[in-house]
């Protein structure tokens, strides 16, 4: 299916060039301060610590080494305006599902942010944002399961009703000219995916519906629209992520050449 959403995450904005600072341009465009001066507050260490401690307790799910976790930490502070304490808010974190991971339905945006805002308060930390990029860039088929079930299911319970599969099918359309039936079509289609995965024929799908169905069938695992990136954006961000395992030091700043591959949309 084609999405409609394709130019829901991006607006016009103006080039203007300032000394030491590259733009972003999107729907919320906003800087990285004075990063070429190498005048942004790096990582502390001690902001680092509190992650890979975090990590620690769960490390048999975890599949990022402890250099990538330092690289991901790096990343993390670049997106955030200043200072170890500050937070991905949406609007913020729907760029960089946008821009860096191709992402464009705005509903499974917003599921998305909800799935690694692991405390509700509205805000990615940096341990939320390394746990949630685990399962989102390297999860088992189990953890790549119960995450796209967590973002189809619209409010967040056991279970995805009739009515959310038709609202998230009808949000990944392509309305095509002159379709005047779309409603309809897509009537056809929720009937169409209930029999195929509504496993214990109870008129919805179940978390256990939505397993057995992508174990049968994997590409079921995006069956009500795009969750995880795209294969190019995923293969880009990993080599970014391994580039600077292996050569950045810790407390480094990026390079232009980082900067350009991770920023330059």
């Amino acid at each position: 299916m084609s999405s409609s959403k394709g130019k829901s995450g991006r607006s016009s904005s103006q080039n203007i060039e300032t000394p030491g600072v590259r733009k972003i341009h999107s729907r919320h465009t906003w800087k990285l301060e004075s990063i070429t001066h190498g005048k942004a507050q790096p990582v502390s260490r001690k902001a680092i610590q509190h992650v890979q401690d975090e990590i620690a307790k769960r490390k048999d799910k975890f599949h990022f080494s402890k250099q990538e976790i330092e690289s991901l930490c790096t990343i993390f502070r670049h997106l955030t305006k200043s200072g170890d304490k500050d937070k991905i808010d949406r609007p913020r974190f729907r760029d960089v599902l946008h821009n860096t991971f191709d992402m464009t339905d705005d509903i499974l945006m917003d599921r998305v942010f909800k799935a690694f805002d692991r405390d509700n308060d509205g805000q990615v930390s940096m341990l939320e944002w390394v746990v949630g990029l685990n399962t989102y860039l390297r999860g088992t088929l189990d953890e790549k399961i119960a995450f796209a079930f967590n973002c189809y299911s619209l409010k967040g319970e056991k279970h995805i009703t009739r009515e959310e599969i038709f609202q998230l099918l009808k949000s990944s359309v392509l309305k095509q000219a002159g379709d005047e039936d779309l409603d309809e079509s897509i009537k056809e289609l929720v009937e169409i995916t209930l029999k195929k995965m509504d496993k214990d024929h109870d008129n919805r799908l179940g978390d256990n519906d939505f397993s057995q169905s992508v174990r049968e069938d994997p590409l079921l695992l995006s069956c009500f629209g795009q969750v995880f990136a795209n294969a190019r954006r995923k293969a880009d961000f990993e080599r970014i992520v391994e580039h600077m395992s292996e050569e950045v030091v810790f407390g480094q700043q990026f390079t232009q050449e980082q900067l350009a591959a991770v920023f330059n949309y």
